[in-house]
């Protein structure tokens, strides 16, 4: 099948919407299309292997979002990943998913690694930026989780 197929062109067409929906947060809408275009996706009818694989991004956090479905969601954020491993956007889905099974830790490493490819990312450093940054411990020397340091890093937020 050629690249400029009818077939092939309204599934781009489709795919760009469905990207520009979940940056919209609109992921429900969002994974419909998806859904509705996963064959070309992974059947490799899209002729631009660029809007597949960042879709794949994409639609990874959709099903993390909607419908709670994680391993799934890390499977195609990695899938993109693979395919464009310099794009900091598949390391953001990446992050979302992530944070959306509380897995700050994860996230994290996921933003990082998307900031170490582009330092300037503002979409990165707006997710970095909504999950807060933890301070150092009180007291240095002690563990994060001895009680010690919980009291007294409780006091000082404020949080009794």
């Amino acid at each position: 099948m050629n690249g400029s197929s009818p077939d092939n062109i309204q599934a781009q067409q489709a795919v760009a919407e469905a990207v520009q929906l979940t940056r919209q947060s609109k992921t429900s809408d969002a994974l419909t299309i998806f859904e509705s275009f996963l064959t070309p996706l992974s059947g490799g009818t899209i002729s631009d292997r660029r809007i597949a694989a960042g879709a794949f991004s994409y639609y990874g956090y959709c099903i993390a979002k909607i419908r709670r479905k994680y391993a799934e969601g890390v499977k195609y954020c990695d899938i993109s990943l693979r395919a464009n491993p310099l794009d900091p956007d598949h390391r953001a889905n990446l992050a979302m998913v992530y944070l959306e099974r509380d897995d700050r830790a994860k996230a994290i490493e996921a933003l990082n690694a998307g900031l170490r490819l582009d330092r300037r990312n503002k979409r990165l450093h707006l997710i970095l930026e909504s999950i807060g940054r933890r301070k150092p411990p009180v007291i240095p020397f002690l563990s994060r989780n001895n009680l010690l340091n919980i009291w007294l890093g409780r006091r000082r937020a404020g949080k009794q």
